[in-house]
């Protein structure tokens, strides 16, 4: 062995110790991971109890469909196939075995899906031979004599043949009259003297029958009724008459026939005759390729109004030239270019004006397959975090102070009906968005600091735990909220001419611009400001080391491809610049908690109040700053949904985003600058949910499952790092993570 080689587990040693370092930072990545796996042991575990087998490659391929669709929802990006020729195999052979215009294309596709949706091919070409075999049938009679075989093999043939005389008596008399008889006669147990001569009396025929047979039939004429009973008896002379029993094969065919309506089920048999002599056994993927063979005429790739030269001598140039990404539910997305990277343009609400159009999608061409962005999922994924992230910052400061801070949903609720009120009041109108959107900002923030204010002096005067109180002060905003939009005696803040209780909208002027309403000319003086910052604070130092300005300047295009960005991402008109403000608030809090010295004593009193006191610390006041300001926090992010989402407060509006803000606070360890990505990763599972449950046919409360594992192992680390083999943390690890180790009761 060559000197200086390692083998064996001595090479693994560099690898092992570069783990320990990294990994501790990895905790709570490593923590969405295990959740993800753990779930989808979970589903495989569910498939296992409830059908007692569990085929792992069908599992696994549901797992990364369901997984692959939260992906897509919250991000945009997911990998399509590319349509083909082979793709439309199925229907070219189909189409080629008839005349086919578009119209007719359309037609088809609706009969294969119905032949999909009714049965299988074999039995469909069944009932096309009982059908050949009796021509003389109209449709109309087959869906009569079908719907009596049921009830004709119920009463018995020989039965109704007997009664025919019988019957044919009583259809002379009044139904009700008739009814009324056999009822009475039905009832006895025994024909008498007197019932006999009373049916004789309206059925001379009856004479000719024995007191058992007659009872008999009377019952039946009882159960079924005299008018259905002379249809049945007609049926089974037709049935008869077609030298047929009512529980031959051909008979029960013909009943299936008629529940399925013999015009459509001869249309199908043919149609499927047709499928059948194509080479065609999956209706299914035929209706597919049909949609697909007329959406491509609706978007003009395809021409000819005859489909099958059209498919022979048009559909493969038309390919060569366009990049055509099928999506799910035979959905499309089109280029008319075949560059490998592309976007896909979608019409405004203007399509006169294309200078308005936006994005539908980017792709990436990969062979036979395309990588797709999808912006406006990624638009809603982050329009969706921001108040996450804004209401996990202001539960993270409490966490700092060592404080428990639960009132974030009592937070948002004063804080956004606070901004509601400001952005729609009368006295407010007519201002200035320059100074009617601080204002409502304003307003939401001093709405959620003085409800966070009220835990904070009970806490720090009457010793009143702020778990308590925070929770009860949420009830309290909640109801208060409820009750000052739906009032109506006195109106308070309802909006009477709305459908369902909500506040009126606020004023234009008070909305928060979204993105692709900013001029370009905003992200270049953003850009142009940044780089003068950063040239100023280094003015020093630049003229020894000209090198340092390349941080400056790579900063200010960060601001200016970032601003881009976001205006590009704003498709649907969603994405506001209360993006920008969480932002600040992020770095606010980062800078107060860690360069500021009420942030140092914020951060002392939380890891130990006497040591503070003692120091001369104010433990009281650093309390009530600490929930006061939390609760600034949240009521700024009620403020932005108002004003840049919703538009209007309504009650029960926030629907837990409060609570969500523990669980995102957690995840980041209480540190601002993780509260970012621990709230797009909460939105990215919340905006993915619906897609999920849509592909993969799993529950939303799959992602409540994954969020709840993922909080399970961030407050119990010790899995993770068992699991993964991560070091015990520092000191200063445990430092950090103080109030989480010594919890809310300490």
């Amino acid at each position: 062995m060559a000197e200086g080689t390692l083998r064996g587990p001595a090479a693994l040693e560099p690898a092992a110790r570069r783990w320990r370092q990294i990994s501790p930072r990895l905790v709570p990545l490593l923590a969405v991971v295990t959740a993800l796996i753990i779930s989808m042991l979970f589903m495989i575990g569910i498939a296992f109890i409830t059908t007692g087998s569990v085929d792992i490659g069908h599992e696994l391929n549901v797992t990364g469909t369901a997984y692959s669709a939260l992906l897509e929802g919250s991000v945009g990006l997911v990998v399509n196939n590319v349509l083909t020729p082979d793709d439309l195999k199925q229907a070219q052979a189909f189409i080629a075995t008839g005349d086919f215009t578009p119209r007719d294309v359309n037609r088809a596709s609706r009969t294969a899906s119905d032949i999909a949706n009714r049965g299988s091919l074999n039995q469909l070409a069944r009932f096309g031979e009982v059908l050949a075999r009796y021509p003389d049938l109209t449709d109309e009679q087959i869906d009569e004599l079908g719907a009596s075989i049921t009830d004709i093999a119920a009463v018995g043939v020989d039965t109704l043949t007997a009664m025919k005389p019988l019957v044919a008596d009583l259809g002379e008399q009044s139904p009700g009259n008739v009814r009324r008889l056999a009822e009475r006669i039905a009832a006895l147990d025994t024909l008498t003297p007197q019932a006999r001569a009373e049916i004789e009396a309206v059925a001379p025929s009856a004479a000719d029958y024995s007191d058992d047979d007659l009872l008999a039939y009377l019952r039946v004429v009882n159960d079924q009724g005299p008018v259905k009973l002379q249809r049945l008896v007609t049926q089974a002379e037709a049935l008869a008459a077609l030298g047929l029993q009512a529980d031959d094969p051909d008979a029960q065919d013909l009943a299936a026939i008629a529940g399925l309506e013999a015009a459509s089920v001869r249309d199908q048999a043919a149609f499927a005759a047709q499928m059948q002599a194509a080479g065609i056994t999956d209706p299914a993927a035929l209706t597919a390729q049909l949609r697909l063979v007329r959406s491509l005429y609706d978007i003009s790739l395809l021409i000819n109004e005859n489909v099958n030269e059209a498919l022979q001598t048009e559909l493969g140039t038309a390919l060569q030239n366009a990049t055509v990404i099928l999506r799910p539910n035979n959905q499309i997305l089109v280029s008319r270019s075949s560059a490998p990277v592309g976007l896909i343009w979608g019409d405004s609400n203007t399509p006169d004006n294309p200078a308005d159009d936006r994005v539908d999608a980017a792709y990436l061409r990969l062979g036979g397959r395309a990588l797709v962005f999808l912006p406006a999922n990624l638009e809603n994924m982050i329009v969706r975090s921001i108040p996450f992230i804004i209401a996990g910052l202001a539960v993270a400061l409490g966490f700092k102070a060592g404080l428990f801070n639960i009132g974030a949903e009592g937070q948002l609720y004063a804080g956004g009906i606070l901004a509601a009120w400001v952005g729609f009041a009368p006295q407010f109108a007519g201002l200035s968005p320059w100074v009617h959107i601080p204002l409502v900002i304003v307003a939401g923030i001093l709405g959620g600091l003085m409800w966070g204010a009220i835990p904070g002096f009970l806490k720090a005067y009457t010793g009143a735990h702020e778990v308590i109180s925070t929770i009860m002060l949420n009830y309290i905003a909640i109801l208060l909220v409820d009750w000052l939009i739906k009032s109506t005696n006195p109106v308070i803040l309802l909006d009477v001419n709305a459908s369902t209780p909500r506040t009126p909208f606020v004023n234009p002027d008070a909305m928060l611009p979204t993105f692709n309403e900013i001029p370009l000319v905003w992200f270049i003086l953003a850009a142009a400001l940044t780089l003068g910052y950063g040239l100023w604070i280094r003015r020093e130092r630049l003229r020894e080391d000209t090198r340092l300005v390349v941080r400056p300047v790579v900063n200010a295009l960060l601001v200016l491809v970032g601003g881009l960005f976001l205006m590009w991402i704003t498709v649907r008109g969603a994405l506001h610049i209360g993006l920008l403000l969480m932002i600040a608030a992020v770095w606010f809090t980062d800078w107060f908690l860690n360069r500021t010295t009420l942030g140092f004593e914020m951060r002392t009193v939380g890891a130990n109040p006497d040591a503070a006191r003692y120091a001369g610390m104010n433990v009281r006041w650093n309390t009530i700053l600490a929930l006061a300001m939390g609760g600034g926090l949240a009521g700024l992010a009620g403020a932005i949904e108002v004003s840049g989402v919703q538009h209007n407060m309504q009650p029960g509006f926030f629907a837990g985003v409060g609570f969500d803000g523990i669980a995102v606070a957690l995840l980041a360890r209480s540190n601002p600058r993780n509260i970012i990505p621990a709230g797009l990763l909460w939105g990215a599972l919340a905006m993915g949910a619906g897609l999920m449950q849509t592909r993969a046919e799993i529950s939303v409360d799959l992602v409540k499952i994954i969020q709840a594992l993922i909080i399970m192992f961030i407050a119990a680390d010790a899995i993770i790092r068992y699991l993964w083999r991560v070091p015990e943390p520092s000191l200063e690890e445990k430092e950090k993570g103080l109030f989480a180790a010594k919890g809310w009761g300490g």
